[in-house]
């Protein structure tokens, strides 16, 4: 399988929304898949499509110079900082029929990546409570998430259009469990750590965004038998993604849509 790397650096928050779900809707026109990295220009604070405004507090968010937004995907919040993102776009039909299967062949891939770290992930197998289901994303896995040593470590969700799918997640390398406390209203950030790490914890030291970066390629490379080519945005991605960014992710009616 011939597939698409892309890494687009950091980013402000409503642009890199907006350049997730241009490739989205642009795959259903040119069915391709897509590796796509990036990162965050400030700490952001990502909502689920469905979530509350008011379950963040926004002015511990401004006190804190940190940035929001609301995803495509739904899922619960997460807090994007020292991390790398990724993001899948792929027709269904190379994928999975239903979300769990396709969530649960990246996640295998991803697994195959970290075992390049030298760390072994598995599937989570617990379910989710409806009271654990209303906490920060990284607060409990979903069953076709990741975990090391009982610890999520990845956090993902998904979207998709009639044909084709997106699929991005967060692939922390350390996480401020005390910032995500404060701007989610948790009163005990140490229940956050119980639940989650990063790469660094677990690994016993802080492996550079360039070594992730490789090992989670090489993992989805083996994984699915892809032969990656590196290749930067089509002019018209980068036209749609401008115009998503204006019209959708940079506006209030979108953002304070819940």
């Amino acid at each position: 399988m011939i597939a698409r790397f892309l890494d687009t650096g950091l980013q402000g928050a409503a642009l890199n929304m907006a350049l997730d779900e241009a490739l989205l809707l642009l795959c259903d026109e040119q069915p391709r898949v897509t590796l796509r990295f990036y990162g965050w220009a400030r700490p952001t604070l990502s909502l689920g499509y469905f979530q509350s405004v008011r379950e963040i507090d926004l002015k511990e968010c401004q006190r804190r110079n940190f940035d929001w937004v609301r995803r495509p995907t739904g899922g619960r919040a997460v807090l994007h900082d020292h991390e790398l993102t990724y993001s899948v776009i792929a027709p269904i039909e190379l994928l999975g029929a239903s979300v769990a299967q396709s969530h649960e062949r990246i996640s295998r891939a991803l697994a195959v990546g970290l075992a390049k770290l030298g760390l072994h992930a598995e599937l989570a197998q617990s379910r989710v409570s409806a009271k654990e289901a209303r906490a920060a994303c990284f607060a409990v896995p979903a069953p076709v998430e990741l975990t090391v040593q009982g610890k999520k470590v990845i956090g993902s969700a998904q979207t998709r259009t009639k044909k084709s799918l997106l699929q991005h997640g967060s692939i922390p390398i350390a996480i401020d469990f005390d910032a995500l406390a404060a701007v989610l209203r948790i009163a005990q950030a140490d229940l956050l750590r119980q639940k989650a790490a990063g790469i660094a914890e677990l690994l016993g030291y802080e492996p550079t965004r360039d070594a992730l970066k490789e090992a989670v390629r090489l993992g989805f490379a083996e994984f699915f038998g892809i032969e990656f080519h590196t290749e930067g945005l089509s002019a018209a991605e980068q036209a749609l993604a401008e115009k998503l960014y204006i019209k959708k992710y940079a506006t209030r009616a979108w953002n304070w849509r819940r």
